[in-house]
């Protein structure tokens, strides 16, 4: 790309009069900086080794001093706008499949398929740019993350099942279900019944796309509707083997439908919820003592395994002050 292209399209201002018109590749590393390449600075990166190694271009937003005016000093008012801008233009041009899918239809399908193809944004847009800008026309890009892609590449992709794939349902308890797919049986497949639509559109993904997956693999989502059972004493106990289960759930606007499938499907037990501070960790004391089932959490499972070890660390001190 030329220098004054460049320029134009992240709206920044050339701030010295190069030798040099155009660049080769845009590194954020000062160690991977190859001659003719431009460098993306931020405050943990070394202009002057960037320099030193060859880079014809500066890509940067912030105060810092030019050093070398016979190379392209490039000042923008947002680098990550600047970014934006640049993924935007560069997958105009590829072939890459772009796909949005929910969280929880993200988390199935990191489960269950290891193909290399399939490249997972990540949440910055500058490791988003590092994924992006070398990634291969076979590649397929998958993100949960909705307005990100409505910036880098309005025409993503979309799953509806539209009832396509369909699973045989045989046996589910609260957090487990049994079923047949493609003639195949799957058993004790650790997968609330309360996401089957959200494993019914990734089938449907995978069947398209022909890739491979292995659905043995499948477990319980991070922090969403995933269960610890524990004793009266909070303590985290086998799955299954008590009667009590917290239940952590990071999304808010999930806990409503959460709580409407346990008064379906587990009418014999008692649920609680508990909504307030998810920052708190004296929040877990406080359900200690009630009498539940279930209790959905609007929390994570580290801050509850946080909790348990500063109660350890609590106890550890009382008893050694007993002691002395």
């Amino acid at each position: 790309m030329t220098i004054d292209n460049l320029v134009k399209l992240t709206k920044g201002e050339l701030l010295t009069s190069p030798s040099v018109s155009s660049f080769n590749n845009i590194r954020f590393s000062s160690n991977k900086i190859s001659l003719g390449d431009l460098f993306v600075y931020t405050e943990f990166e070394d202009i002057e080794k960037a320099i030193e190694r060859g880079a014809y271009a500066i890509l940067y937003d912030k105060e810092i001093p030019i050093i070398d005016e016979e190379i392209a000093w490039i000042k923008v008012p947002s680098l990550k706008k600047a970014l934006i801008r640049i993924l935007r233009l560069y997958l105009r041009e590829k072939s890459i499949d772009i796909y949005y899918f929910d969280k929880i239809e993200s988390s199935i399908l990191k489960s269950i398929v290891s193909n290399k193809n399939i490249v997972f944004l990540k949440e910055s847009i500058f490791d988003i740019f590092k994924q992006l800008f070398n990634a291969k026309d076979d590649y397929i890009v998958i993100s949960d993350d909705k307005d990100i892609l409505q910036n880098i590449y309005p025409d993503f992709k979309t799953i509806k099942n539209d009832d396509e794939i369909k699973l045989k349902i045989l046996k589910y308890s609260i957090f487990e279900i049994d079923f047949i797919y493609n003639e195949y049986f799957h058993k004790n497949i650790k997968l609330p019944k309360i996401f089957i639509d959200n494993l019914q559109n990734v089938l449907k993904f995978l069947k398209i796309h022909h890739i491979p997956y292995e659905l043995s693999n499948l477990n319980f989502i991070e922090n969403h509707f995933e269960p610890i059972f524990i004793d009266k004493y909070l303590n985290p106990k086998p799955f299954g083997s008590t009667q009590r289960v917290l239940i952590f759930e990071k999304d808010y606007n999930m806990i409503k439908k959460e709580m409407i499938f346990l008064s379906d499907e587990a009418k014999w037990g008692r649920t609680i919820c508990v909504q307030e501070g998810e920052k708190h960790l004296q929040n877990f004391d406080t359900i200690k003592n009630k009498e539940f089932n279930f209790a959905i959490i609007f929390s994570t499972k580290e801050n509850f395994l946080q909790y348990l070890s500063h109660q350890k660390s609590k106890k550890e001190k009382l008893l050694f002050k007993e002691f002395i």
